[in-house]
């Protein structure tokens, strides 16, 4: 698939396209109004801000540490303690635990599935006061606030906007005899195109004809769900929905690539996808990804195609948002504010897109990001009209839970698509209600 357009209309289409993901709601100009001066820092006695991040790729922990010891050096009364933890369980249980200690980290960058309890819960602070006065308003794709926004405030800014782009293997394609640059688009092509993609020794998998997690993973099923016509989650009346018949049906056809023996099973957040390793002939995946084996080398760059992926009903891919946020405990919020500015200034944005596939939440930053990825970057901008991240809601955590414990369970065969959805949505009911 081959997206083209006019440089000049570059960051035009990019917040069009955001929008069109019901990611954003709205658009419309800012004001223009002069923003107010930044107050001083009240003194340059010494101050430690603790910053915690979801997510342990190296790219990131590389760029975040680079940029926080160039504003250390700057700000020599400042220091910056940087943290990460794996998604999902991992940093609930993190932010928990740091919460309940009274030591919670002053800015945090997390998904957006924290900020419905978070907010909720009184541990994200209220932004509005610093984002007023912020003079790089005008420059941020505005209505993307929406995203950090919860029951009429402010709570965050999405420092990443992600989406999960298809991958796939020309050569493999070739070489089963499939047409390079007509990749799968229905369920139907998909399965069929994973048989013959897929390679064994005896019978264990040595290609996979499409790689997915097994264990703990959420982000195959739900938007496979909603491919096929599933809410999975009635946001507007606050009640999971993933144990109906749409979602069965999505989870049945799933099992069959295990059935099929077509996958080689990995955990997400600990083992690495086998596409990766050139091991599997398509994924899902993000532009960190690329940018990744970019780095690495592998000789096979150039034999990736990408698109938007696979439809039923509608084409749906699994992103959502990395969010920053400072804590309501936080004693030094101005700073982290500060800070805060700082990770958002052209140049730091600028470095985050180049060396980690971040998405320009900037205007001003949206041709960079073409003409830093002209191969992946169309199939990007294409797959974000097709993307939806985890729902609002204030029990997304243990939903998210409840998801991976019945794919799991569905995909190695221990309970039947069905058993396993209704007993996780029962679970599920029993903690929330």
């Amino acid at each position: 698939m081959e997206l083209i357009m006019k440089r000049k209309k570059i960051a035009a289409l990019l917040l069009a396209i955001v929008c069109t993901a019901g990611m954003i709601a709205g658009c419309g100009e800012a004001e223009g109004e002069k923003a107010p001066e930044q107050a001083e820092l009240s003194s340059e006695e010494p101050i430690t801000l603790t910053f915690l991040r979801a997510g342990t790729d190296e790219a990131t922990q590389k760029a975040y540490e680079e940029l926080i010891a160039a504003y250390e050096k700057e700000h020599p009364n400042i220091t910056i303690e940087y943290q990460q933890v794996n998604f999902g369980t991992d940093l609930e249980t993190k932010l928990n635990t740091l919460y309940a200690g009274g030591s919670a980290p002053d800015l945090v960058r997390a998904p957006i599935s924290t900020i419905a309890l978070r907010a909720s819960m009184g541990q994200y602070a209220a932004l509005d006061e610093f984002i007023e006065g912020w003079p790089e308003k005008d420059n941020y794709m505005e209505n993307a606030y929406e995203i950090g926004s919860y029951q009429g405030k402010q709570y965050g800014l999405p420092i990443v906007i992600d989406a999960q782009v298809f991958f796939y293997r020309k050569d493999y394609f070739e070489e089963a005899g499939l047409d390079p640059d007509s990749p799968p688009e229905t369920w139907e092509e998909l399965l069929e195109y994973a048989e013959k993609l897929t390679v064994w020794e005896g019978n264990d998998v040595v290609r996979a004809g499409f790689a997915f997690p097994i264990s703990g993973e959420h982000q195959t099923l739900i938007p496979f769900a909603r491919q096929n016509g599933s809410l999975v989650v009635d946001e507007e009346n606050n009640k999971p929905t993933f144990n109906d018949d749409k979602t069965i049906e999505t989870l049945e056809y799933l099992a069959k690539y295990g059935e099929k023996n077509l996958v080689i099973p990995y955990i997400r957040n600990k083992d690495q996808n086998p596409f990766l390793l050139g091991n599997a002939a398509m994924t899902y995946a993000g532009v960190g990804n690329y940018t990744a084996l970019k780095a690495d080398g592998v000789e096979w760059i150039d034999q990736l195609g990408f698109s938007c992926g696979v439809g039923r009903e509608k084409i749906s891919t699994f992103g959502g948002a990395q969010i920053m946020f400072i804590s309501e405990e936080s004693k030094h919020k101005e700073e982290a504010w500060k800070f805060m500015e700082y990770l958002f200034a052209d140049e730091s944005v600028g470095k985050l897109i180049e060396e980690t596939g971040a998405t320009a939440v900037k205007l001003s930053l949206s041709e960079k990001y073409i003409e830093t990825y002209p191969e992946i970057g169309p199939a990007f901008l294409e797959t974000l009209s097709h993307t939806q991240g985890m729902p609002k809601v204030e029990w997304a955590p243990a939903f998210e839970e409840a998801i991976k414990l019945a794919f799991e369970e569905a995909m190695y065969g221990k309970k039947d698509a069905k058993t396993a959805l209704d007993d996780a949505y029962n679970q599920l009911l029993s903690e929330i209600e």
